[in-house]
């Protein structure tokens, strides 16, 4: 006999018995004929739907009943070695708890349920940069800024506190239903000063966005999350990748050395000189060329102002060794 799960109806409410469905199975209600996805149980949460996988873990829209909040909830293959929940996992929780900036996702609980480690999220109802790339729904290049604009804060504390993320991309910069832009996964994030290049990362990388020194040590300070961050506002803008998608480490590799990338006022003309200017500074080879989070952020004010101006104009009718890499 299936366990009773009981939902409740968005539209009038009524109280539904749906333990004899299958887990997301949609069902009308019987009072308003509302369709209804049948949710599974996962620990105290009720799971919804797939959102998103990724190699070793699938991330779920749920529900908390007990907080009444809907949220995300990543759900690994196992545990660690030794029984515990998986490190990242607790890595990224713990990471989010030290860090209070706004545009940094919170992170709610984290634990192992039916031998799975877990992670659960704010829930971001607009998804990531990535999606809204790939499917062509990204919006003018004004509103674009205003959001990285909105996260450099959060890098700026985590600077401060030693935190270096090591993941900065599109797919990893979120948004709520207002369109506020936050910070996630901070999975691979760990703490060390700037200039320690002794203490190895994660292997694991995004191979488009990795800094130079990233893929030659394996290690980075947070100028390397600023390259990364150069890297993602040039594509946001430009829908390209400054150093390509293929080849081998090495090749990808020596483009970064070579700084063989097409300046961002060559691919758009409209662009500020200004901000062309500091994004091709963000993905200087060297860390200590790099500009700080400080003078990126005056630029990128600056831009959003100058694209607003252009936007309305164009409407009223004007014109060592080598790390490996973990695939997208």
């Amino acid at each position: 006999m299936a366990e009773p799960l009981k939902v409740n109806c968005r539209t009038c409410h009524a109280k539904l018995d749906v333990g004899e469905f299958a887990p997301f199975e949609q069902v009308a209600c019987p009072q308003c004929g509302t369709v209804i996805r049948v949710p599974m149980r996962f620990d105290r949460y009720l799971l919804e739907k797939v959102c998103g996988k990724g190699g070793d873990s699938i991330v779920y829209r749920a529900i908390d009943p007990e907080l009444s909040r809907r949220v995300a909830i990543k759900i690994g293959n196992g545990v660690s070695a030794d029984g515990e929940a998986d490190p990242r996992f607790v890595n990224s929780a713990r990471i989010s708890g030290i860090l209070s900036d706004p545009g940094v996702v919170p992170v709610y609980n984290c634990g192992i349920c039916d031998n799975r480690s877990f992670l659960v999220m704010r829930f971001m109802e607009h998804g990531d940069l990535e999606r809204m790339l790939k499917h062509h729904e990204l919006p003018e290049h004004s509103v674009i800024l205003s959001w990285i604009a909105g996260i450099i804060p959060a890098l700026i504390e985590a600077r401060n506190k030693n935190i270096v993320h090591h993941d900065i991309k599109p797919g990893n910069i979120m948004l709520t239903a207002e369109n506020s832009p936050k910070i996630g996964d901070w999975d691979l994030a760990d703490c060390r000063t700037q200039g320690d290049y002794q203490t190895p990362c994660s292997e694991w990388a995004s191979p488009i966005y990795a800094s130079p020194e990233r893929i030659y040590c394996g290690c980075e300070d947070y100028r390397g999350d600023i390259f990364c961050l150069g890297v993602t506002i040039y594509e946001l803008l430009s829908k390209q990748a400054p150093f390509g998608l293929s080849g081998s480490t090495e090749e990808i590799y020596d483009r970064r050395k070579n700084m063989e990338f097409v300046p961002l006022a060559e691919i758009l003309p409209e662009t500020m000189p200004e901000l062309s200017r500091i994004v091709s500074a963000m993905l200087e080879y060297l860390p200590e060329n790099r500009p700080d989070y400080e003078e990126i952020l005056k630029v990128i004010k600056q831009a959003v102002d100058y694209k607003k101006d252009m936007e309305k104009g164009s409407c009223s009718g004007h014109s060592g060794r080598i790390s490996w890499f973990r695939k997208n």
